[in-house]
C-alpha cells in the first residue's frame, strides 16, 4: 500500500504527547523516512508521523518495531520541498 498524501488527525485523547514519543521523533532514523513529526491517528492516539517517498510501500515493519508500540502514521512527502513559515513571503510586522 502506498502512503496517503494527506493525513487528517483525530482529536487527541490527552493534552500532551508522551515524552517517549517526543524523544523518538527527535532521534529516529530510517533510510526511507525523510521527516518525522508528532500527530494523532484517526482514533486520537498520539502517533509518530513519518514522511516517506510517495512510492514507498507502507507500513514499514522495521520502523513500526522501532516505535515501541506507538502508532505510526505515514504521509507521502510533497513534490515540492516545504518552506518554513515566515520565509520572507509575508508582509513585515508593524512596529510600535
Amino acid at each position: 500500500m502506498l502512503p496517503p498524501t494527506l493525513h487528517i488527525p483525530g482529536e487527541p485523547k490527552s493534552a500532551d504527547p508522551p515524552a517517549e514519543l517526543l524523544t523518538l521523533c527527535d532521534t529516529l532514523t530510517h533510510p526511507l523516512v525523510r521527516r518525522t513529526g508528532i500527530t494523532c491517528d484517526a482514533k486520537g492516539n498520539w502517533a509518530l508521523l513519518a514522511s516517506v517517498p510517495k512510492t514507498t510501500n507502507v507500513p514499514i515493519p522495521v520502523l513500526e518495531a522501532m516505535c515501541g508500540g506507538f502508532p505510526v502514521v505515514y504521509e507521502a512527502e510533497p513534490d515540492e520541498p516545504l518552506r518554513p513559515f515566515g520565509s520572507g513571503n509575508a508582509a513585515p510586522m508593524p512596529t510600535g
